[in-house]
């Protein structure tokens, strides 16, 4: 019984050492020895019950994200201690540390490459560490994580510094030709502290989220036949005045908050932003149209002919009375506006707004933005 108790007294002592060991008494920011509490991940998901389903959706095996740990340095340090000063910039291996990501399996964990701080002898043709390594917890004390990837470049770390942005051009180009070859960057933000005695107990859940908003426009003809269309006659659907460059910055504040998604305004609010014709068309409407956006939205303007003849008639019909909740584009926000085209009609549009996460099959109905646009001869 006495070696029983010598045991498990002398286990205790371990885990103790484990979960203590955030700092020295000659220095703040020391790293704990490899082997003690490494952080495990897992992405795309928030509970292992619906890893599948979410996964799917964001990050899907073999995925490769960048992330970054910041945490409280000091020796003396509370969770109300700036994670480092707020006229700085947090530094390498003191109180933040960099790696690339990447999911190895269905369930969403994984697995680590090394951080962009290494020789350039020793760096990849990413400009990653050659040699794999993962974090450890530095204390008890808050550490925020954040990450971020690209949803329509899964393969890809994206090629972003710690307190710089990722620069995602929205515009459409040769190389353009559908919604899906738009980036589309998603990222994850958690604060947490370890509260358990062993790896798995102090898993982070990385859930990821997009930082742009989506935009879907769904055209049908005239009720009252004031506006008789078929799906060949409807040219293009363009947004005005939403931005062709937008900024992810991949840095939180000194309190621990994460910054927002910025963009470079236009100089003309008239500026077409054109979208991309949809595979699938929803039951009712003649023609679908989408695209990744950001900014103001100031219209949206739809070029359609009378008849599917060369020279026939064009028309060039334009909504521009949009209220603020529709002008300020909303970064994770899926916009769809249901259109139907008439002549000498007010035009109107009643606002649902749903967050782009939700995007299931259950939840289609939910994303509605009914209008009606005055068609002009």
């Amino acid at each position: 019984m006495k070696i029983y108790n010598k045991l498990c007294i002398s286990v205790s002592l371990c885990l103790g050492m484990m979960m203590g060991a955030c700092t020295s008494d000659d220095g703040a920011g020391e790293l704990q020895p490899k082997g003690l509490m490494p952080v495990l991940f897992s992405a795309g998901n928030m509970e292992a019950a619906i890893t599948r389903a979410a996964s799917a959706s964001y990050m899907p095996e073999n995925s490769r994200f960048v992330c970054s740990m910041f945490f409280h340095a000091g020796k003396d340090d509370t969770n109300d201690t700036p994670f480092y000063p707020a006229d700085g910039a947090p530094t390498p291996e003191v109180n933040m540390t960099n790696a690339w990501l990447k999911i190895n399996n269905a369930l969403g964990n994984a697995v680590y490459r090394q951080s962009t701080f290494a020789d350039p002898a020793e760096q990849d043709v990413n400009g990653f560490d050659k040699a794999a390594n993962c974090f450890y917890w530095q204390n008890r004390l808050d550490h925020v994580f954040l990450a971020i990837a690209d949803n329509h470049k899964p393969t890809e770390a994206p090629k972003v510094a710690v307190g710089g942005q990722l620069l995602c051009d929205l515009t459409r180009t040769v190389e353009i030709d559908e919604m899906t070859k738009q980036p589309d960057p998603i990222v994850a933000h958690v604060k947490m502290s370890p509260a358990g005695a062993t790896p798995e107990a102090n898993r982070v859940k990385l859930f990821f989220k997009h930082q742009l908003a989506q935009i879907q426009v769904n055209i049908k003809g005239s009720g009252d036949a004031s506006a008789t269309i078929d799906e060949a006659q409807i040219d293009s659907v363009e947004l005005l005045g939403v931005a062709t460059t937008a900024f992810v910055p991949y840095y939180i504040h000194s309190d621990g908050t994460m910054p927002k998604v910025t963009f470079e305004s236009l100089e003309s609010v008239e500026t077409p932003f054109v979208m991309f014709a949809r595979n699938d068309t929803p039951t009712g409407y003649l023609k679908s149209f989408e695209c990744i956006a950001f900014g103001q939205l100031e219209g949206i303007r739809i070029t359609w002919r009378e008849s599917s003849e060369p020279n026939s008639i064009s028309h060039k019909a334009v909504f521009k009375k949009l209220d603020d909740s529709h002008k300020n584009l909303a970064g994770g926000t899926r916009y769809i506006y249901n259109i139907e085209l008439r002549r000498g009609v007010i035009a109107q549009i009643n606002t649902t707004i749903t967050p782009w996460e939700m995007d299931t099959d259950s939840n289609k109905d939910n994303y509605k933005v009914n209008g009606t646009i005055v068609v002009t001869p």
